[in-house]
C-alpha cells in the first residue's frame, strides 16, 4: 500500500511539473518583451520603441531593483493615435506587473513614452521592463 501511495504521489508531481512547463511556454509565446530601461534618480523621460510591427492587446510594466514614481505614460500607436495610461503613482517589484488594456484591442504599437523618477529607497536604480501581449 505504501509503494502505491509513493507511485501516485510521483505521478501527481510529474503531472504538475509538465503542466507548469506548458503554462510557462504558453506565457512566453503570448508576450513579447518590447524593451528595458534603467531609470535615473532624477526626473527622467524614456522611450521604448516597438521594433516589430505586430498587433498587441495589452501591455505589462514590470519593475526590478528599486521603486519608481510614475508621472505619465503614453502609448503611441502606428496609426498616429495615443493612449495615456493610468498607473499607480509608485511602482516597485512588490506591485509591478501592472496590466494595461489597449483601447481598440489589437493595436500596432510604435512606442511607449515614460516620465518617471527613481525613489531612492533602495539605493538602486530601478529597471523597467515593458511586455506586450499578442
Amino acid at each position: 500500500m505504501e509503494r502505491q501511495t509513493i507511485k501516485i504521489s510521483y505521478l501527481i508531481a510529474v503531472g504538475l511539473m509538465l503542466t507548469s512547463g506548458i503554462l510557462f511556454a504558453q506565457n512566453t509565446l503570448t508576450w513579447d518583451k518590447l524593451g528595458t530601461k534603467v531609470v535615473d534618480f532624477t526626473l527622467d523621460r524614456d522611450v521604448v520603441t516597438a521594433s516589430q510591427k505586430k498587433t498587441y492587446t495589452a501591455l505589462k510594466i514590470k519593475v526590478n531593483n528599486g521603486t519608481i514614481n510614475i508621472h505619465k505614460v503614453t502609448v503611441h500607436f502606428a496609426n498616429g493615435e495615443t493612449q495615456d495610461v493610468k498607473l499607480p503613482a509608485e511602482l516597485s517589484k512588490n506591485n509591478d506587473g501592472q496590466f494595461i488594456d489597449l483601447k481598440g484591442n489589437k493595436r500596432v504599437i510604435e512606442k511607449i513614452t515614460f516620465w518617471y523618477d527613481t525613489v531612492n529607497k533602495d539605493k538602486d536604480k530601478a529597471v523597467v521592463e515593458v511586455w506586450a501581449k499578442k
